[in-house]
């Protein structure tokens, strides 16, 4: 069974015809004087998270590129090893109408802005703390006994204080749940993101899960909002920024319902079914690029709709099987991902991560930054969005493997990171296998899950991160030494503000 969310959480509601509940962002001046202190610090305290991650492998030389070679700004010595850090604005350089640091990591420079830089971090040399095959939920943290921390996330009362506890959006095999002494695999949240909408928005908000049928007047959802919407700001007591915060959302609802309506590639995708599914399963989908990156940003339109109207704080999500690929699953990982010594696959393999981060990543960071909340911060300002692949580094001898987790980090978390930076935690001391890439051991991925459970403000009462970061459980593989395990439960170096 799916947890209930609860849209009427500490938030303005809107009962339309046809029984329809809509979440409304909270409007503070339409607050008693008293409570807009007390609103405005809960608002200043509220973190979100949002991850992705990318199936497979992928050379570090594609994904780091010139951040590999780059003079470090600093080194220490740490954990018995020698660590290095950069600026990422020195990296990123301008090429016609992109923004480039390397062939995975570029974007057009409207996306890739020099604030989008500035709150990036970009982390080499965490390893998972065993071999890893194929798995669901490793990049979360979980393992067959220990959740992925968007469930930790959820159940944590230090995350939600003032608020009722919501669950995480799960989109995808990436989540795993506790289960008595074991983990199961989380069920999705919904299939599509017309049916994500449903469930979040057209509930009669009693916590059920069957969506409401739409009225037979066929009367825009939207359209309802605004006729409440315009009582509000004609409110002698509704401020103007509340009455922006507002208009802004609507804009937003106004985006969502249009893309909702639209008709995209396929002349045969309308509504009720012109939504993701129909998307991903229309004929040569896996050739168009504009199609994969259409279906991250549905999804995206509706989870910042959660974020702004108090549903959710936390999204996950696997960006389906396919990987913004070429092919499907299988061809796509046989074909492609154990391929990359062939330099065309690579080369595809590499356009396919590239356009993730780029209409996945950086797209849910733009709409987050265009929302404020109750504070006047955006939901941006007070996020991280971050990505992690289910493996190390690609290539020979061997595909599979535990090495070097590329990982983008957007955002700062309230304050809690410092960004802007290249962090590279390799011990370029220690082995290395094969040519292209180098396969250095380096510190541990358990210590990021540590740092990214207290960035969220969950406290050791709700897990224990402070030993060997999360999962709390030192592993027993004997692939890291007793230094590099002793700073596990630390913040990672430089990246703490």
């Amino acid at each position: 069974m799916k947890p209930a969310f609860n849209p009427l959480s500490r938030r303005q509601f809107l009962l339309g015809a046809g029984g329809t509940a809509l979440a409304l962002p909270l409007l503070p001046s339409l607050l008693p004087r008293e409570a807009r202190a007390a609103t405005e610090a809960a608002a200043s305290a509220e973190r979100f998270f949002v991850h992705t991650t990318t199936w497979h492998g992928v050379f570090q030389s594609q994904f780091f590129g010139p951040l590999l070679d780059q003079a470090p700004a600093a080194t220490q010595s740490y954990g018995g090893i020698t660590i290095r850090q950069a600026q990422l604005a020195a990296a990123a350089k301008a090429s016609g109408d992109m923004t480039v640091i390397s062939d995975i990591l570029q974007a057009k420079s409207s996306k890739l802005t020099a604030r989008m830089v500035s709150k990036m971090n970009i982390i080499n040399g965490l390893d998972f703390a065993v071999g890893s095959g194929h798995n669901r939920g490793g990049t979360l943290g979980g393992d067959a006994t220990n959740p992925t921390i968007d469930q930790v996330l959820g159940s944590a009362s230090s995350f939600y204080p003032t608020a009722v506890l919501q669950p995480a959006i799960v989109r995808n095999l990436v989540s795993l749940s506790k289960s008595g002494t074991a983990t199961v695999q989380t069920t999705p949240t919904a299939e599509s993101n017309v049916k994500l909408f449903d469930r979040l928005f057209k509930n009669a908000g009693g916590g059920g899960n069957t969506p409401t049928p739409a009225p037979t007047d066929k009367t825009v959802l939207v359209d309802r909002v605004k006729e409440h919407a315009d009582l509000v700001m004609a409110d002698a007591s509704c401020s103007a920024d509340c009455k922006s915060r507002l208009g802004d959302y609507l804009d937003l609802l106004n985006q969502v319902e249009g893309k909702l309506a639209q008709t995209p590639v396929s002349s045969t995708f309308q509504r009720p079914t012109s939504d993701t599914s129909s998307l991903e399963s229309a004929a040569g989908f896996y050739g168009q690029p504009p199609s994969q990156a259409q279906v991250e940003q549905l999804w995206n339109d509706i989870v910042v709709a959660a974020f702004s109207a108090g549903i959710s704080r936390v999204y996950v999500n696997g960006a389906t099987s396919y990987t913004f690929g070429p092919e499907p699953e299988h061809a796509w990982h046989n074909d492609y991902a154990h391929a990359l010594d062939d330099s065309a696959k690579r080369a595809g393999f590499n356009a396919a991560v590239q356009l993730q981060f780029e209409s996945c990543m950086l797209d849910m960071a733009a709409k987050m930054d265009q929302v404020k909340t109750a504070d006047g911060k955006t939901l941006f300002d007070k996020a991280l969005i971050a990505s992690g692949f289910e493996l190390g580094s690609g290539g020979n001898p061997g595909h599979h493997h535990n090495r070097c987790i590329p990982i983008i980090a957007l955002g700062d978390a309230g304050g809690y990171f410092k960004t802007g930076q290249s962090l590279d935690y390799r011990d370029l001391n220690s082995f290395n296998w094969s040519s292209d890439p180098h396969w250095y051991s380096g510190l541990l991925y358990t210590q990021w899950m540590g740092m990214v459970l207290r960035a969220m403000g969950v406290s050791t009462s709700d897990v224990n991160t402070t030993a060997w970061g999360y999962p709390n459980v030192r592993g027993a593989n004997g692939d890291h030494t007793d230094a590099i395990w002793s700073v596990a439960g630390q913040d990672l170096p430089w990246m703490k503000a």
